[in-house]
């Protein structure tokens, strides 16, 4: 029964995300966990945490099997790929439960619950195989009153309080169902409603009072025109020169088109220019004397061979100038697995699943693309899911991010809708407008309150817009992710009162069936 109440709690919590996004159950559907993880032997709750794990990242994690089967051509390697990451990622919540389950059935087992939920989440965020696609916090992007918070503590702060509510709840649950009425649970035990209504309250006024703020038709900023191309080009695929050559010319007619509304800069998806630049000097050439003939700077996804010797590229922004002028961003953060391979000799296997065949290199600068008064911050398609990209970008100047990104790969699947919900987190954390171009949707410009405004996907389309340069400092900002090292201590405290506790102590060395 238990395996199946927490079974149910991970499909509700994945159905908050897209396509069905219903963002309320965030508040609710994993409440049980937190409930039936209170008192639990260390191996029990490894094993309801990882379980939960699992099942939520097979549903949230679906539309992977489109992509593998895209490269592979096997549904069977697509199945056995989605289930082995949905396993291995579930180790987080894994290592979640088997800590939780020391925690008192207090007030500071529920603060250090949600410290706890918030320190794993992060730590999805280091090393090789950094991933942190599918936090819990992502679906509240479609309740921007909920959101407003993020410009204090970023991400990791609403996930922090999605985790605390939850527990808050599951406390409630246990109160309730204890024939003593909660009496003997510990000190605290008797008031999680009372703590559950203020953290709301708390939550929801800074929200109403922020979302008013900034919803205001007039910002602070100068105006700034622009132009999204959205070419609709399925980029999934290698194409011949002679393939490639009408719809370069298809391009340049749509650049043409953005120019006639005299934007300020026009901008194309990740990964539109197949061939290095500088280093293909007649494809450099095209985008450089296309920005002389409309006389319009152009911003364009593409690549560049970043080490000479090995001829390996780097995924790359590049900016043209009317005046003859190249910049670039070089991406930083590369996904695993599709832009490398992290221990690719030691895990050979991995090859088999369609990984990238050769290594990208990545960048070393977090500088914007400056162009006055434009200081873009490049943020190149899965980097959106890395708060601290966006947020360093700003801190070193930017005044727009603008997120290049090429979500061909997951077709019509829900993923291009979750990886939208990203950059409106990363608009809200800032402050800043953000602008995404993508081949086929889906493109977008998000204001700083968090409104959202598309463009049709699976459409060819040339947009216009007006936004304004924003220069105005947000505390996650200046602080970055200071809630994470809050939720370090409160679980540390929250484990060390635990493991004190007489409760605790009766209860790790009782058996207990799982």
């Amino acid at each position: 029964m238990r395996w199946a109440i927490l079974g149910l709690s991970a499909i509700g919590s994945a159905l908050a995300h897209p396509p069905l996004g219903w963002w309320w159950l965030a508040l609710v559907a994993p409440a049980p966990l937190f409930a039936l993880l209170s008192g639990k032997r260390a191996r029990t709750g490894f094993l309801y945490g990882w379980w939960w794990g699992f099942v939520y990242a097979l549903v949230l994690g679906f539309p992977l099997t489109y992509l593998v089967n895209l490269r592979t051509g096997s549904w069977w390697l697509s199945a056995v790929g989605w289930v082995g990451i949905a396993a291995l990622g579930a180790l987080f919540w894994g290592l979640f439960g088997t800590v939780a389950a020391r925690m008192p059935a207090s007030g500071w087992g529920w603060l250090g619950m949600a410290g706890l939920w918030t320190l794993c989440q992060w730590l999805r965020g280091l090393g090789p195989f950094a991933f942190v696609w599918g936090h819990l916090s992502v679906s509240l992007y479609r309740a921007p009153v909920l959101i407003q918070i993020a410009d204090l503590m970023g991400v990791w702060g609403l996930e922090f309080l999605l985790a605390l509510v939850n527990a808050l709840l599951g406390a409630c649950f246990l109160k309730a169902l204890s024939p003593t009425g909660g009496k003997g649970m510990g000190e605290g035990a008797k008031y999680p409603l009372v703590a559950l209504a203020l953290t709301l309250l708390i939550w929801l006024g800074y929200g109403v009072w922020r979302w008013a703020h900034w919803s205001a038709p007039a910002l602070q900023g100068e105006a700034f025109r622009f132009a999204i191309i959205q070419p609709n080009l399925d980029l999934t695929r290698a194409y011949t020169p002679r393939e490639w050559a009408p719809i370069r010319a298809r391009l340049a007619e749509l650049v043409r088109q953005a120019a006639g509304d005299r934007p300020q800069l026009i901008i194309l998806p990740e990964s539109v220019e197949p061939y290095p630049m500088p280093e293909v000097e007649w494809a450099f050439e095209f985008w450089r004397q296309l920005a002389g003939q409309t006389q319009t700077p152009i911003l364009v996804g593409g690549y560049r061979i970043a080490d000479p010797i090995t001829r390996q590229y780097a995924n790359t922004t590049h900016l043209f100038l009317p005046d003859g002028t190249w910049r670039y961003h070089d991406k930083v953060q590369l996904v695993p697995l599709g832009e490398h391979v992290p221990f690719r000799e030691q895990l050979p296997f991995l090859e088999a699943f369609g990984v990238v065949e050769r290594d990208l290199i990545p960048g070393d600068s977090l500088e914007p693309i400056r162009m006055e008064p434009l200081r873009i911050g490049a943020v190149i398609c899965m980097e959106s899911t890395y708060p601290w990209i966006a947020r360093l970008m700003v801190r070193n100047g930017a005044n727009l991010i603008v997120v290049l990104s090429n979500e061909s790969w997951f077709g019509r699947t829900a993923a291009l809708e979750q990886h939208l919900a990203y950059s409106v987190l990363r608009a809200v954390e800032t402050r800043r407008f953000v602008v995404r171009s993508a081949p086929q949707g889906v493109s977008a410009v998000i204001a700083p309150s968090g409104r959202v405004q598309r463009v049709p996907a699976f459409q060819e389309a040339v947009v216009p817009y007006t936004v304004q340069l924003l220069s105005v400092p947000t505390l996650y900002e200046r602080w970055g992710d200071w809630i994470v090292s809050v939720s370090a201590i409160l679980a540390l405290w929250g484990w060390f009162r635990g493991v004190r506790s007489p409760a605790g102590r009766v209860s790790s060395a009782r058996p207990e069936a799982t």
